[in-house]
C-alpha cells in the first residue's frame, strides 16, 4: 500500500512539473521549458527578467505561435516541400550535434526550425505577396497617410510606404488571429519565473 501511494504521489509530482505551461494557444501548450529556452536564446545575459519583460516577450511569442497556427490551418505543414526541407534539416542537425546536445535541446531546435519555416511561408502569403499584388491598396494607404511622409510624392517614399503597409497588414492579421484563437496565460507561473 505504501509503495502504491508513493508511486501515485510521484506521478502527480512528475505530471505537475512536466505539464506546467506558461500559456496555451488554441489548445497547444507553450511549456515553461520551451518558453525559458526561447527567452534565454533571444534575450541573452545574466540579468534577472522583470515580470514586464516576461509578459512582453510572451506576447511576442504568442503572436508567433498564432501565425504558426494559421499556417497549419492553411495546410502548409502538409506541403511536400516543407516536409522534405524539415526532414533534411533534422538529418543534418542530428549528424552535426554532439550526443549531449541532442538530449538537451534537440526537440526544441527542431520545433523552432519547423515553426519558423511555417511562419516564413504563411508570411509570404499573408503579407509580402499582398503588398506586391495590391498596388491600388498601397496607393490608397499612401494617400490616407500622406502627412506621415512629409507630403513627398509616392515614388519618392514607396519603399517606406510599403514597409508601413506591411506592418499594418501584419497588425490586422495578428488582431484577427487573437480574436479567432483562444489564448490562456498562466500568470502565477510567470510570477514564479522572476523569483
Amino acid at each position: 500500500m505504501r509503495k502504491t501511494c508513493c508511486i501515485i504521489i510521484l506521478c502527480f509530482f512528475y505530471f505537475g512539473t512536466v505539464a506546467q505551461n506558461v500559456a496555451v494557444v488554441n489548445s497547444n501548450p507553450i511549456s515553461q521549458k520551451e518558453f525559458v529556452w526561447v527567452y534565454k536564446k533571444h534575450r541573452p545575459g545574466n540579468t534577472q527578467p522583470t515580470l514586464t519583460d516576461l509578459i512582453s516577450f510572451l506576447n511576442i511569442y504568442i503572436d508567433f505561435k498564432l501565425k504558426v497556427e494559421d499556417a497549419k490551418a492553411a495546410g502548409l505543414d502538409k506541403d511536400s516541400t516543407y516536409i522534405a526541407e524539415t526532414k533534411n534539416y533534422e538529418a543534418a542537425l542530428l549528424s552535426s550535434m554532439p550526443p549531449e546536445a541532442q538530449k538537451a535541446d534537440y526537440s526544441l531546435v527542431i520545433n523552432e526550425y519547423k515553426e519558423a519555416l511555417l511562419l516564413f511561408n504563411i508570411s509570404q502569403t499573408k503579407i509580402w505577396d499582398k503588398v506586391g499584388e495590391e498596388e491600388d491598396s498601397l496607393q490608397e494607404y499612401y494617400n490616407s497617410h500622406k502627412q506621415q511622409y512629409s507630403s513627398k510624392l509616392f515614388d519618392e517614399v514607396q519603399t517606406e510606404v510599403s514597409a508601413d503597409y506591411q506592418k499594418k497588414i501584419e497588425c490586422d492579421w495578428v488582431t484577427s488571429l487573437r480574436n479567432k484563437y483562444k489564448i490562456t496565460i498562466d500568470q502565477n507561473l510567470l510570477n514564479k519565473l522572476i523569483r
